[in-house]
């Protein structure tokens, strides 16, 4: 056996053993194995305390129609009487489990002559005989129900019997029985409350977050599959795909419906004289040019102290050690004013170093999204981190009448020598991400903030609402012991998104030219994709993986390997395809 052989399958062997990858996801399961993970166990007849249902693998062809990539076996939820009538309910986890969400293809019946739900459930919790559940109910009530028990098994606490209509969510309920992809976000997002949210085919229903606010509520709990059946005949629930991941830290989150913003804010000083300029205040949003649709009442507003609202205007929040972690808010983009106009959000913000980076709407002539990095003289960008984002090259994202807009940036320390930037605009990655900065003298932190720029004396301010920032999963812990024959500067980047779909970015270097392979395996090591195979340059490389194969077929979910190989030297590391 080649040498690379043997250092590919040491990885491959290692990686699969440790625990120190994907530390996010608590639970996941394909059935592919032809039998059920360990850890499931029954949610009790309230009655008898009997167990009445657990989970197995079938074969997909019990199914009444098949599932795209959900191979030849879906998980089964099986009532132990067989009867497949009432309540069936089956867990899996800690009842410490607090942050996470639970994502799962569900077949979804609709119409049938008695009724028939299936879904998903969190925070369950046999001692207390208490859990949540969001169910698809498409019977003559044409709805998702979401709805938690307490106490009392066979009664709804009214605060959490949501119905999700059709009619708020049009297109998106089906007319036939079919397989959807249904899930749960649940967080405890402040001491005092617990939001959920819930989707249907990756859209977040009309009405959501719902909020708890009971003293009373858990907090943590279980996570599971639910099934309910009125029919003699037996209507199983069947599941697959099942993942659970655990939910980055909020860092901070501001609605500004309270009428005030949260402290915390300060200013980033005029660059000449280090004054204070601006701030953040809350503003009725019958103030913006147009309503924000679920923003409330309130809005952010950048305030420039002196009211002229004229140049740059940055308030910043946050320790300046923050490392990985996104910013997400909903912000006012102005398109073809008569004088510049631009709003955006910052990261890696430093007042002693004079130097952030900024994401900018930029939508007047120029047609673009600009993100650029200050270093030392705060009136001079840096050219390697003054990037348009091309409206040309981002068909139909970008806007052409003024309004609100998502912007997000995800900031990473990718590895001890690279910082990367991955821009969003309406949950889209922009095309040119991610932008990677390697110098040496690079922030590696920084605070996080708002941005406006005007030229305008009559005054354009920056709106800005719904701000969410998220501490993110370090890529940098990835332990160096398992890259095996690594010279410096030879390195392999975590893929990014990661968990993905439907495609992925991996980053690489390599030091000195060579022949160059990257190569997507399974878990069991039969190689899927060829990315790279070629004579290659000293340099770094971005390749984007699609999930096909050599074959140009899709992949199943699942994890994968990929594993860069030059001059005998390789590193492998781990991914997840979520569908």
């Amino acid at each position: 056996m080649k040498r690379g052989t043997i250092l590919l399958f040491s990885a491959l062997f290692l990686l699969f053993f440790s625990t120190d990858f994907f530390a996010q996801v608590i639970y996941s399961e394909d059935f592919e194995s032809g039998t059920a993970n360990a850890g499931w166990y029954y949610y009790p007849n309230p009655s008898t305390g009997l167990p009445e249902e657990t989970v197995v693998a079938a074969p997909m062809s019990n199914a009444p129609s098949p599932l795209a990539g959900g191979g030849n076996f879906m998980g089964h939820l099986q009532d132990l009487d067989g009867s497949y009538t009432g309540s069936a309910t089956a867990l899996n986890g800690a009842t410490s489990l607090a942050n996470y969400s639970i994502e799962a293809d569900v077949y979804c019946y609709v119409n049938e002559p008695l009724s028939a739900y299936t879904g998903l459930v969190v925070y369950a919790d046999t001692t207390l005989k208490d859990f949540y559940k969001l169910r698809a109910d498409f019977d003559a009530n044409d709805r998702i129900n979401f709805s938690g028990r307490r106490s009392d098994p066979n009664t709804f606490l009214p605060l959490f019997n949501k119905d999700f209509k059709g009619v708020d969510n049009p297109g998106l309920f089906p007319t036939v029985s079919g397989w959807h992809k249904m899930k749960i976000e649940v967080r405890n997002t402040s001491e005092n409350e617990t939001s959920f949210w819930c989707y249907f085919d990756g859209q977040l229903l009309a009405g959501c977050p719902i909020v708890d606010t009971t003293s009373n509520r858990n907090k943590s709990g279980s996570f599971g599959l639910y099934a309910f059946q009125q029919s003699s005949n037996g209507i199983p629930g069947y599941f697959d795909n099942i993942v659970v991941e655990e939910l980055p830290t909020i860092l901070y989150s501001e609605d500004f419906e309270s009428g005030t913003a949260n402290a915390g804010w300060y200013y980033y000083p005029n660059p000449s004289t280090g004054l204070p300029e601006e701030t953040v205040v809350a503003a009725p949003m019958s103030n913006a040019p147009s309503p924000l649709a679920g923003g409330g009442n309130f809005m952010g507003h950048l305030q420039d102290l002196d009211g002229s609202y004229t140049g740059s205007a940055t308030a910043l929040n946050g320790a300046t050690s923050l490392a990985n972690y996104s910013i997400e808010a909903d912000v006012y983009c102005y398109v073809n004013e008569p004088l510049s106009a631009y709003t955006g959000l910052v990261v890696y913000a430093d007042t002693t170093l004079k130097d952030f980076y900024k994401l900018r709407a930029d939508f007047d002539a120029n047609d673009r999204i600009n993100f650029s990095g200050r270093r030392s003289d705060p009136n001079t960008f840096l050219p390697l981190f003054n990037k348009d984002f091309k409206g040309v090259d981002n068909p139909g994202l970008f806007p052409t009448v003024s309004g609100w807009h998502k912007m997000k940036i995800e900031v990473r320390n990718t590895s001890e020598n690279e910082t990367s930037f991955w821009c969003y605009f309406d949950g889209q990655l922009l095309a040119g991400c991610p932008i990677v900065d390697t110098t040496s003298n690079r922030n590696k932190s920084g605070s996080f903030g708002l941005y406006a720029f005007q030229q305008s004396s009559n005054g354009i301010p920056g709106y800005f609402d719904n701000i969410v920032v998220k501490q993110l999963q370090s890529t940098t812990s990835v332990d160096e012991k398992y890259d095996y024959g690594i010279p410096e500067e030879f390195y392999l980047a975590q893929n990014y998104p990661n968990p993905f779909n439907p495609s992925t970015s991996i980053i690489y270097n390599i030091k000195e030219a060579g022949n160059t392979s990257l190569i997507i395996y399974d878990i069991l090591g039969a190689r899927v994709k060829t990315l790279v195979s070629q004579f290659q340059s000293a340099g770094q490389y971005n390749v984007t993986w699609d999930g096909l194969n050599d074959a140009g077929n899709q992949v199943r979910s699942g994890i994968y390997i990929y594993s860069l190989q030059t001059n005998n030297a390789v590193i492998s590391k781990k991914m997840l395809l979520l569908k």
